[in-house]
């Protein structure tokens, strides 16, 4: 008896044994054998560092860290292989497991909701860092008695602690980054957002529409998985429950939203992009109404066009930018779902395009037949409408709110207390350096923000005077960002000493800065929209033992072309690769590439730079600057270009315009059978008009456009040669506005004010203009805005003189809002509005409707009329209102 017992404990004992092991990550066979095929390709693709990707699989890991491994690494972006290594991965496997294992939901997920929406370590084109771990150990304990839905709302609460919003360029900073300096621009703050809630294994994923169909720009935000079902949030901007967000009724005026999904899957959302390594899918019809419109392509006999690249173009910051693209199909076909809006369809192939505009609210489809051929000298004008917008409410109890408002008014005092540690202007004082006056250093740490004790040790270590240094300058050419998250001993790998490209070092005082070789193409560590790493001491060993004594342009261009190879296709997130990257990975992308070769040059003493606006490469060779081209020349070429000559002459109604690049007006060039926009965005190029440019011959657009307070775009486009040796002369023409008669009710100009204002009225405090009044939230993202954007027309708005009032809900007035510091023109006045009893009033008086859409913006004429309204998220809201007064 006893033996048949043993036989049953062993067979039991087996069976146990064999079930774990049949137990995969992956537990789809079919999709396991794929991502095994994919990370051996991956794996021979990276195979130049193999030994800092490849070695963590000796050591001693898991069946499931080795599939799991195996997924990240087959669709992972070159980026990450250059540039991060096999330990770095392994512990974002871990700790995904461990949230997995420990968080009371972590068993609930499906399997591939967690791969996609948990396990994956990037969100999208932002910096990496360890932020999973700090972030699972310091919120675990925070969320883990709490249900699924109450954790994501925790979580998003502790971000708003650690962040709020502030805009910046284009570079997305890792989250250990932005929670040192506590501020983010909407990326930022998804990106981050999304790393925590996938810290503690609540799967996320950032949600954006590529651009606002109703006004300029773009946002970010963060779905959620609870349960089964996906929600939204604000990302560091909590609501009382989640499907909520200042940003729902502007949703409801898209024409795309888009999520990145890592890795092949069959998830059931439609996707507008598939590739071997992500998709991106249409999330559109989360937010708002929505249909699928067809586009046909035909060639001029009428027969359908197959692979021709159809583009679908929305108007936005005076260009008509990409938010989907397709090839159409054996029947000349390509489709996808989108808002009821308008946009305009580009087809183009071999060379030859046509476009036309959808009106989605009317039209279905429509059929292209490829006419058109580079050259022709033409304009054309569209009128382009947005969505209607439509209002999302949520009804939600009146105590709620107050107790909201009181959480999030204490966890403003949680960051600020944090930001007070910031050093200040007089702190700054008890710093010395014989390379930089007290008024250059105080500039440098006050823009560190955060990360001022970095710099402070970068600075204390050339506190002593050192001919040639020209330290000012050097921190000068780095970005507020680069100073918020660059370590002192990176910026240490690029100090240089000034050298004189013109034969006399005396003559560098004569020698604009802007053109001088040393200052443009050796000094800075920046080259592009890269983080900074410490290239130049590597490639500087690594190169001189290459090339020897060849320390010259072709040299380094030939080794280039030779040893790296250009892949278009798989740094798909379009996060630069490091120097070091390239040269270790031995594949790059175009910009990668590119980057790369500067930064050899520069490590070699070879003055070159990229030039952001055209992404043209420039060497300075015998006395002058030269451009390189690695597709079409092996040699520099001399800078023969035609030119382009812009006059501006604004009619009477654009007296107050203040012409700007990407607001008004673009260039595109074309290539490959688009119009590829040039970004002369803060160029000096564009300070002044007339403006001369020194073009490459070839086809251009000039594209132009006009918002309405609603969003309506006058959009005019031109098109022209450039050729070499020549100049066009062209115009840029803003087709005027057409003044609309609105009234949208009228105020008591006699009633009292109250606060700063007591004892005043609206009458007195107007004077003889009209006046701008504007009820605001600056705890919020759309008042920021509001902010930035009549900041940077002060000058216009002073020159006006009118009253500018800014009202501010008592519930909204939180110890984080400094008004004197956001720069606002000098006749602007802030009052607090107890228990909002103003606004309710102004709302009664007009029978107005308002749901909290801040800020609500309005125009008051000298008889109390309200000629002018606007509420909720709007970029460009400071010329708007110009254009009202």
């Amino acid at each position: 008896m006893k033996k048949f017992i043993s036989l049953i404990c062993i067979a039991s004992l087996l069976t146990i044994l064999f079930s774990f092991k049949s137990v995969h990550f992956i537990s789809d066979a079919k999709y396991r054998a794929q991502v095994e095929k994919d990370f051996l390709a991956r794996k021979e693709l990276a195979k130049g560092r193999a030994t800092q990707l490849f070695s963590v699989f000796d050591q001693n890991i898991s069946a499931d860290e080795k599939e799991a491994l195996q997924f990240l690494y087959a669709y992972m972006p070159l980026s990450d292989l250059a540039d991060y290594d096999g330990n770095f991965f392994l512990k974002q496997v871990q700790y995904a497991f461990k949230a997995k294992e420990e968080m009371p939901w972590g068993k609930t997920i499906p399997e591939d909701i967690f791969r996609h929406f948990v396990l994956v370590y990037r969100v999208n084109n932002e910096n990496l860092d360890t932020a999973r771990i700090v972030f699972f150990n310091e919120l675990k304990d925070r969320v883990k008695n709490l249900s699924m839905y109450d954790a994501a709302l925790e979580v998003n609460h502790w971000c708003h602690e650690k962040v709020t919003y502030r805009g910046a360029d284009g570079r997305t900073s890792a989250p250990l980054a932005t929670v040192r300096t506590a501020l983010g621009r909407c990326g930022e703050q998804s990106t981050f957002t999304v790393t925590a809630l996938r810290a503690v294994g609540i799967p996320a994923r950032q949600c954006y529409t590529p651009r606002w169909a109703h006004s300029d720009d773009n946002h970010a935000w963060v779905e959620v998985w609870i349960d089964g079902k996906w929600y939204y949030l604000g990302a560091c901007e909590p609501d009382p429950e989640l499907n909520m967000g200042w940003f729902s009724t502007p949703a409801t005026r898209t024409m795309m939203v888009h999520t990145n999904v890592f890795g092949k899957n069959d998830l059931p959302d439609e996707k507008n992009l598939v590739t071997p390594l992500y998709t991106i899918s249409n999330m559109l019809n989360h937010y708002t109404e929505t249909k699928k419109i067809k586009v046909t392509v035909l060639d001029e006999n009428k027969k359908p066009v197959q692979d021709a690249v159809v583009t679908f173009r929305l108007y936005n910051y005076a260009e008509y930018y990409p938010i989907a693209k397709q090839n159409s199909n054996e029947k000349g076909e390509a489709q996808i779902t989108t808002g009821m809006g308008d946009l305009l369809i580009w087809a183009t192939k071999d060379g030859k395009y046509n476009y036309q505009k959808i009106d989605v609210r009317k039209q279905n489809e429509i059929t292209l037949i490829m006419s058109r051929k580079e050259g022709e000298t033409y304009t054309e004008t569209f009128d382009i409408f947005p969505p209607v917008e439509k209002k999302v409410v949520r009804d939600i109890p009146q105590a709620v709110k107050d107790k909201h408002a009181k959480r999030l008014h204490y966890e403003d005092s949680l960051r600020n207390k944090y930001v007070a540690t910031f050093m200040t202007e007089e702190e700054t004082r008890s710093i010395h350096n014989e390379n930089l006056t007290p008024e250059q250093i105080a500039d440098a740490i006050l823009r560190s923000e955060g990360n001022y004790a970095e710099i402070i040790k970068f600075l204390n270590n050339h506190s002593k005077k050192e001919d040639y240094l020209f330290l000012n300058d050097f921190l000068k050419s780095l970005s507020d960002k680069d100073l918020r998250d660059t370590p002192a001993d990176i910026l240490e790998a690029h100090v240089t000493h000034y050298t004189s490209f013109s034969g006399n070092i005396k003559h560098v005082e004569f020698i604009p800065k802007s053109e001088d070789p040393y200052f443009k193409g050796i000094m800075p560590a920046r080259i592009a929209n890269e983080l900074i790493r410490p290239w130049r001491p590597f490639l500087k060993e690594e190169m001189s033992k290459i090339l020897g004594a060849q320390t010259y342009v072709d040299a380094v261009m030939q080794w280039i072309k030779k040893n790296i190879v250009v892949n278009k296709t798989d740094n798909y997130y379009n996060c630069p690769i490091s120097p070091r990257g390239v040269f270790e990975l031995r594949i790059a992308d175009p910009l990668s590439r590119d980057i790369f070769f500067v930064a050899v040059c520069r490590s070699m003493n070879i003055p070159a730079y990229l030039d952001l606006a055209t992404e043209k490469l420039y060497v300075y060779e015998n006395g002058t600057w030269k451009d390189v081209q690695f597709e079409a020349s092996e040699k520099p070429v001399s800078m023969q270009k035609g030119k382009l000559e812009l006059n501006f002459k604004p009619t009477e109604k654009q007296k107050s315009l203040k012409l700007t690049y990407w607001i008004h007006f673009t260039i595109a060039r074309f290539e490959n059978g688009e119009f590829v926009t040039y970004d002369f965005e803060n160029d000096p190029r564009m300070a002044d008009f007339p403006a001369t440019l020194a073009l490459d011959p070839g086809y251009y657009m000039l594209s132009t456009g006009n918002r309405y307070s609603d969003g309506v775009v006058l959009s005019r486009l031109e098109f022209f040669t450039v050729e070499l040796g020549k100049t066009v002369t062209k115009d840029i023409i803003i087709r005027d506005l057409v003044p609309r008669d609105q009234n949208f009710g009228s105020i008591d100009l006699k009633q009292p004010l109250f606060g700063t204002l007591q004892g005043k009225t609206l009458e007195s405090v107007m004077g003889e203009k009209k006046m701008v009044l504007c009820f605001i939230d600056p705890t919020r993202e759309p008042t920021r805005h509001l902010f930035k954007d009549i900041a940077e027309l002060r000058k216009e708005f002073e020159s006006w003189g009118g009253t500018i009032l800014f009202v501010i809900p008592s519930s909204k007035n939180t110890g984080n809002f400094h008004f004197e510091k956001w720069g606002l023109p000098k006749q602007s006045q802030f009052i607090v509005d107890e228990q909002s009893a103003f606004l309710k009033k102004l709302l009664k008086d007009t029978k107005m409707e308002f749901k909290d859409e801040y800020p609500l913006l309005l125009i008051i004429n000298e008889k109390g009329q309200l000629t002018s309204k606007s509420e909720g998220y709007r970029i460009g809201a400071g010329e708007m209102i110009l254009k009202g007064l």
